[in-house]
């Protein structure tokens, strides 16, 4: 008699290698795409932007689009819908993917970076067409000057400000992007047999939770918390600015005292963790810093101290959507909170304000400002000065006679005050050079920077300039000494700020502090995160110029150290190892709408952008089977289960004969 332990044992055993066999079986089902880069949902106070799948993912058929023909097929003969589109940078435009949405036979679609960026370019002539996201004019709904005839952007497609029906992935992984390529040639050609044999396909998983519009789903949320698992939909965007000043800053600050020199800290792009904005941002923080690190040299803290005038130098965050850093900033000084509620700078305290834009390796600068006639006697001296200097280096430094201004972070002041002693220095003039604005292709090959590169040169004289410029702001008199930015420095910030954070300069300030091997991530997230390179870029004001504490010997006692009025104890590790008084700090960048009580967020005065939350993101592929196999499986199926209906039933029908002899068996032992 077989015992029951025996029995126990095989039928554990069987299931055991059941449930291995099906694992691999899935597996052997399913090839993971490294994909993880999706186009985002983003919302504000009237509209939703960008992509989601369905909550269980979204299934197509995959199809390689290359040229408009490879498009014709698709919408006229494609019998395998729904499909999943695999594009090249060429194809990803307003119209293709408009038509593709019109079409309805499309459930999502790859966007394959095939090639080294170069390539790319070059394969898709992008050299002449551009490519970037973007509006024509961005943020022209916050500008205080209307979009000119030719737009700021010409090679803006918008797409980044539609919401679109279906999940966009980038790819640009090399082996993967062949491994997609081989599994539609080995399958799914050729494309008038689709219907009789199996067919590569992709499913693609981007949920969104959030809809509709910043206001729906922040409602959502509260209204969520009442539950005792409480769900949240979106995010507000936010960050951190960060400034430095030449010396402290004083409650009783002189009006028009203080110079400002200001640039946006962030960029962005359609997905998610690319938005690389060599062009569009770092190559103005890189000016900027050089130009602060050389001022800290030329002027001394005791010899700045001599004069009543004073140099903020300070990055914007957020200003790619709506000017969230420049709008917080100008709430705090009207609520007497900038950059405490001791120190309350205002707009009538600062007598310059000089904003840097999209510096070009090209040697032109071209000034914008907003009052051509009558300006202010400290604009007026600044572009003088700052003009001969650049002149005098080979330059092209001219003034635009556009009467609106680019997007800036000098709209914010404008708004409150028109007559605001402003300029913009950028490299454009009348339309952007940049022809990969927002866009993921904005990287170190954008603004042409390796080997013989001249960028480092043209940011050194352009921070020497503006340096010998604000110089004259402080002392009222010419700089006179041997100091100049050096291009080598320029070279190393340039590292840290285009091509990889784990870089010399960083590792000086964060040593033994591990840092990403990977360019910045410009974007600006959501005010629950500090950017990375917004804590490194304080850290780097925080060395120009500052003093070391010497009674402090470790990093717990430098953060609870008490410091005069204007400055903030850092513990800067790396070569400098010790405490640091600085005048080195951070306000919010999180947008007046989400603080101000009872906010009408349909309102367009500030900004009221917020970022969906989602769980997981995926792309998987497989072959989906050929139509009439699976007509036959179902076919199968039906029997089976028939065949089985039948065998149930007799077993069903004959089972008292058996049970009822074991039963009285067992009775007649007992």
């Amino acid at each position: 008699m077989i015992s029951v332990r025996l029995v126990s044992f095989v039928c554990l055993h069987f299931a055991t290698f059941t449930l291995l066999n099906c694992l691999s079986v899935k597996d052997q089902m399913y090839a993971n795409i490294i994909a993880d880069n999706p186009c985002f949902l983003r919302l504000n106070g009237t509209n939703q932007f960008g992509c989601t799948s369905s909550r269980f993912g979204n299934v197509g058929t995959l199809h390689l689009v290359t040229n408009s023909t490879d498009l014709n097929w698709l919408f006229n003969e494609g019998k395998a819908d729904p499909y999943t589109v695999a594009i090249t940078p060429k194809m990803f435009n307003r119209e293709v993917l408009q038509s593709i949405e019109l079409s309805a036979k499309v459930n999502g679609i790859m966007l394959l970076m095939n090639g080294t960026e170069q390539e790319v370019i070059n394969n898709d002539n992008l050299q002449y067409t551009g490519f970037s996201p973007e509006d024509t004019c961005p943020n022209r709904y916050s500008d205080v000057s209307s979009c000119p005839m030719k737009p700021w952007n010409p090679y803006g497609t918008d797409i980044l400000l539609k919401s679109w029906s279906f999940p966009i992935f980038v790819v640009n992984d090399q082996n993967t992007i062949k491994d997609i390529i081989d599994c539609f040639k080995n399958h799914n050609l050729p494309l008038n047999n689709q219907n009789d044999q199996s067919l590569c396909a992709l499913e693609l998983k981007s949920h969104m939770y959030a809809a509709v519009d910043s206001k729906t789903c922040l409602r959502r949320t509260m209204m969520s918390y009442q539950n005792i698992r409480p769900i949240k939909f979106c995010d507000p965007l936010g960050d951190k600015n960060v400034y430095w000043s030449l010396k402290e800053l004083h409650p009783n600050t002189p009006d028009q005292s203080v110079a400002i020199v200001a640039a946006r800290l962030d960029a962005t792009s359609m997905f998610q963790d690319l938005a690389p904005g060599a062009m569009s941002t770092a190559t103005s923080i890189v000016t900027l810093m050089t130009t602060a690190n050389l001022i800290s040299e030329m002027l001394s803290y005791n010899d700045a101290n001599n004069f009543s005038r004073n140099i903020m130098f300070i990055l914007f965050n957020g200003e790619a959507y709506d000017y969230i850093g420049s709008s917080r900033v100008v709430y705090d000084m009207l609520n007497g909170n900038f950059p405490n509620d001791l120190i309350k700078l205002n707009q009538s305290h600062i007598g310059l304000f000089v904003e840097l834009s999209q510096i070009h390796y090209d040697k032109e600068v071209v000034f914008y400002r907003p009052i051509k006639n009558n300006a202010s006697e400290n604009v007026i001296n600044f572009m003088n000065i700052f003009n001969k200097s650049l002149s005098d280096d080979g330059f092209s430094v001219t003034e635009s006679k556009s009467t609106s201004l680019p997007p800036s972070s000098l709209h914010s002041f404008l708004k409150i005050d028109p007559k605001f002693p402003g300029i913009i220095l950028t490299g454009f003039r009348d339309q952007f050079k940049n022809k990969f604005y927002h866009s993921i292709l904005d990287d170190a090959e954008n603004i042409q920077y390796g080997n013989n590169s001249t960028i480092p040169q043209t940011i050194a004289h352009i921070s020497t300039s503006l340096s010998n410029s604000l110089y004259t702001f402080i002392t009222n008199s010419t700089y006179t000494g041997l100091k100049q930015a050096n291009s080598s420095y320029v070279t190393k910030l340039l590292d840290c700020y285009v091509k990889s954070m784990n870089c010399e300069v960083f590792q000086s300030l964060t040593s033994p502090l591990h840092l990403p091997d990977n360019p910045p991530n410009y974007y600006i997230s959501i005010d629950l995160i500090t950017n990375t390179i917004t804590s490194l870029s304080r850290l780097l004001f925080a060395s120009f110029g500052s003093k070391i504490i010497n009674e402090v010997q470790n990093e717990e006692n430098c953060l609870n150290y008490r410091t005069k009025q204007g400055f903030m104890p850092i513990w800067l590790r790396g070569n400098y190892n010790a405490c640091y008084s600085t005048t080195s700090n951070v306000t919010d960048a999180v947008s007046p709408a989400f603080i101000i009580p009872e906010y009408n967020l349909s309102s367009p005065k500030y900004s009221t952008w917020t970022e969906s939350v989602w769980h997981e993101v995926h792309i998987r592929m497989f072959l989906r089977q050929s139509f009439k196999l699976q007509i036959i499986i179902f076919v199968l199926g039906i029997l089976i289960f028939l065949f089985s209906f039948i065998i149930i039933k007799k077993m069903y029908d004959q089972s008292g004969i058996h049970f009822n002899n074991q039963e009285v068996h067992s009775v007649t032992n007992f």
